[in-house]
């Protein structure tokens, strides 16, 4: 069974496989602009499209979940095996369902937070994305079984790739030393290498458990924020970090996907979601302000989005 672990905005799902966020249930997001469970048709997803099945799937099987009255989106890969526009690169799996032996890293198990009822599963490198542009800050949050070189979350001009122009990927790496890059297409940039990010940690002790990772990009301030299991690890200037590299970067697609590390052959992923940034009632930050954080909260736990 699914246990709760406290976080500082909402509750992570655990099981014996590691930790996830069910899509729609995120502490770091307010209101929700696209999201997807990755729920296969046998476990009674919306999408008849979704079968297990360990190859890539017609374009209809990319069509995202939940769209929340904006416009209808695919998740698209810009990979050449992707079979064209409006198709990604990944089959579905589960838990039970769909897997093909032997894996690199080996399936943890569950997540917690519905790997039973479906996830992707790529047998290589993979990006997939979806064209977005609805806000000016946002957070891009999901799943994904921990490789040994990175997972990725991305914000660009192209849906499906970290290497489109004016894009801004992290890469939160797996090889166990905590650390993660900035990437722009063309320069990796370690966080723990710039000045005043040497202590720098994203807790990940290595390779091999269902983690959640989230972005919080901010284009007017220049800003980003890094999350693992809904807890922030780290808040990058970007007007400063790298001689401002990294400063300028599009909203027009957003997406998630990995690398492999020595040994791997699998990417798995599941719960992508991305909309407004949860912020406290102005009354709540007056308690804080006060020390009365802990009363703020008894209350009521009330939040907006912007």
């Amino acid at each position: 069974m699914a246990a709760v672990v406290p976080a500082a905005r909402a509750a992570v799902l655990t099981g014996p496989g590691g930790a996830g966020v069910p899509a729609g249930q995120s502490g770091l997001i307010g209101a929700l602009d696209y999201s997807d469970t990755i729920t296969g048709t046998a476990d009674g997803g919306s999408n008849p499209s979704r079968p297990y099945a360990a190859a890539i799937q017609p374009a209809a099987a990319y069509a995202v979940e939940n769209t929340y009255g904006n416009p209808a989106r695919n998740f698209i890969s810009q990979s050449v095996n992707a079979g064209g526009t409006g198709q990604a690169e990944w089959s579905i799996a589960s838990d039970t369902q769909g897997h093909i032996t032997p894996e690199g890293p080996t399936y943890p198990g569950f997540s917690g937070a519905g790997s039973d009822t479906g996830f992707t599963q790529t047998g290589g490198n993979v990006d997939y994305g979806i064209n977005y542009g609805l806000r000016r800050q946002y957070v891009v949050q999901v799943d994904a079984v921990q490789t040994g070189d990175r997972i990725d979350v991305t914000s660009g001009s192209t849906p499906g790739t970290i290497f489109g122009a004016n894009s801004l990927s992290v890469f939160f790496r797996g090889d166990g030393s905590g650390n993660a890059s900035l990437f722009n297409g063309t320069t990796d940039t370690p966080i723990r290498s710039q000045a005043g990010y040497a202590n720098f940690n994203t807790g990940i002790a290595g390779q091999g458990q269902w983690t959640n990772y989230a972005v919080r990009f901010d284009l007017d301030a220049h800003q980003i924020e890094l999350f693992v299991n809904e807890q922030s690890v780290g808040v990058i200037d970007l007007n400063t970090f790298a001689n401002g590299r990294y400063a300028s970067f599009s909203n027009a697609a957003v997406g998630a996907g990995g690398g492999l590390g020595a040994g791997n052959n699998r990417i798995w992923t599941d719960n992508f979601q991305v909309g407004g940034v949860v912020v406290p009632e102005p009354g709540a930050l007056a308690l804080t302000a006060l020390g009365l954080p802990a009363l703020a909260l008894r209350r009521r736990r009330v939040s907006k989005s912007v």
